[in-house]
């Protein structure tokens, strides 16, 4: 008896939240929201960008990893999420990584081909927000933006 009723005051407190927070909610607090693309393969650079404009953000998409220093440092209003690749040559994913951390709050997303428990769990450990292994579907790209701009405390705002 007692674990039905936990599990009642657990389904009224996700029915709860789940009012508070609807389907249009989450795609509003989406909407306007600056992301910062980096992918040395144009393809999947393309892809991605695609996906998240879909989705109303406003996504700024960079080939060459080195140009990551530069636009990090000059964007205006700030971005509100970092997505990059972690093996690119002359600048890797771990080296915008430790860029990005230097903004105060800046959630990083980390996606590759080149995964695995130990990559994934150092990425982790330098502070990304999660880790992504190619190919990424649409919908599991979408989701972890959505869970990374609802965490950060700056998801109230563009402008930093």
């Amino acid at each position: 008896m007692r674990a039905r009723l936990g599990f009642c005051r657990a389904a009224r407190t996700i029915w709860r939240i789940a009012r508070r927070y609807s389907f249009e909610t989450i795609m509003e607090n989406l909407r306007n929201k600056s992301v910062l693309v980096v992918d040395d393969d144009p393809g999947m650079l393309r892809a991605m960008m695609k996906v998240l404009a879909k989705e109303g953000m406003q996504v700024t998409g960079l080939s060459d990893p080195t140009a990551v220093v530069t636009t990090l440092a000059e964007s205006e209003p700030r971005f509100d999420l970092v997505i990059t690749d972690l093996r690119m040559p002359t600048f890797s994913g771990r080296g915008v990584l430790a860029l990005a951390s230097a903004l105060p709050k800046l959630p990083v997303i980390i996606i590759t081909a080149f995964g695995g428990p130990q990559v994934e769990a150092q990425a982790l450990q330098l502070g990304a927000f999660a880790f992504l292994e190619k190919p990424v579907a649409a919908a599991e790209l979408v989701d972890v933006v959505k869970r990374a701009i609802e965490a950060s405390p700056s998801s109230g705002s563009v402008a930093g």
